[in-house]
């Protein structure tokens, strides 16, 4: 991993203060919550890199330069480990040595890729076990800690309750509610806030960006999202996809002929941002991700019926967390855009 992706974003100087080293917390173990897309895991490594590092900045973080940074950034250092989803370190390079033989195509692998286990967990006992390098720091870096499967999370949890000498834990979660109880009584919760539009918008032109505010938008202000959405091929999807969502004079179903497994998490995402901006208008309120539709919104609820928009809403919000699971992308789009034809009928 590049050594830049070590350090903390613009915008978080302020929370750093209550995790540096030098005069942060001392908690063994750092639970860092927030929104998906706002830099927890930046933070994170940021923390984990001036834990490690052997001669920190002025400001705690890491120097970048030392015997120990230069590990770190090459991916080998002896007292770091990085716990994380078979899923997710395919997509970095890397391979799970408790994973086995590689995925197969199938609901069931598809399933257990997204699932940190506890052979994952097990296969940690020599790092404990063994003397740090030089004496210093052990960190030990989960994400996303949601993932932790109940067998894996109480295998962790004996270490958490007595960590060895100097060791140190990061966990990063968007999604708080699905950890276990255990887990949350043992770290040091602390909440990633969003960055200040400003803050994200000129973030956001120095990454390239030329329309920062509409993606910001669309991102609900997470910076790191509206990156990822500025692409413009998905740019374009989007603009697509809305235009037919949003017009009465075109049958809906027609959409779902172009999902496909690779846009169906996006299509639900921009399903339900479009709800949430419907229902913004029926109760006075502002137009949150989709200001340049404001019209259609407006003409759209006057027309819609209310109980079955709440009732759209509901089934978008477990859909969100469907679509990231194996699912038949054509029958999955048709029941929500069945029930999109319902609130407007």
């Amino acid at each position: 991993m590049k050594r830049k992706a070590w350090s903390r974003l613009p915008w978080q100087a302020a929370i750093w203060n209550r995790l540096r080293p030098d005069l942060g917390s001392n908690h063994h173990a750092f639970l860092l919550l927030g929104h998906e897309g706002i830099g927890k895991q930046a933070l994170g490594r940021a923390l984990a890199s001036a834990l490690l590092c052997m001669h920190p900045m002025e400001d705690a973080s890491a120097c970048g330069e030392c015997e120990s940074c230069e590990w770190l950034y090459a991916g080998n250092h002896p007292d770091f480990r990085w716990l994380t989803t078979p899923s997710r370190l395919q997509e970095m390079g890397a391979e799970d040595e408790s994973a086995g033989s590689e995925l197969e195509d199938s609901a069931s692998e598809k399933r257990a890729s997204e699932v940190i286990g506890i052979d994952s967990v097990r296969n940690l006992a020599s790092f404990f076990s063994l003397t740090t390098h030089r004496g210093g720091a052990r960190v030990l870096f989960i994400e996303p800690a949601e993932a932790l499967n109940i067998a894996a999370a109480n295998a962790l949890l004996k270490t958490l309750e007595e960590p060895p000498a100097g060791s140190r834990f990061i966990l990063v979660s968007s999604h708080a509610r699905r950890l276990p109880a255990t887990i949350l009584s043992r770290c040091l919760s602390v909440n990633v806030p969003l960055p200040s539009i400003e803050d994200a918008r000129q973030w956001l032109l120095d990454k390239g960006v030329s329309s920062p505010d509409s993606v910001l938008n669309q991102a609900a202000g997470r910076p790191l999202r509206a990156l990822a959405l500025a692409d413009p091929t998905q740019q374009l999807a989007r603009k697509e996809f809305m235009a037919q969502l949003s017009s009465l004079e075109r049958d809906p179903y027609g959409l779902s002929e172009k999902v496909n497994r690779e846009n169906v998490a996006l299509w639900t995402e921009w399903m339900q941002c479009w709800c949430y901006d419907l229902l913004a208008k029926i109760n006075h309120a502002p137009i949150r991700f989709n200001p340049e539709y404001e019209i259609k919104i407006n003409a759209l609820a006057h027309k819609v019926h209310l109980g079955k928009l709440l009732d759209w809403e509901k089934k978008l919000r477990i859909a969100r967390y469907q679509s990231q699971q194996p699912v038949n992308p054509r029958l999955f789009c048709d029941d929500l855009l069945n029930a999109y034809c319902a609130v407007l009928q």
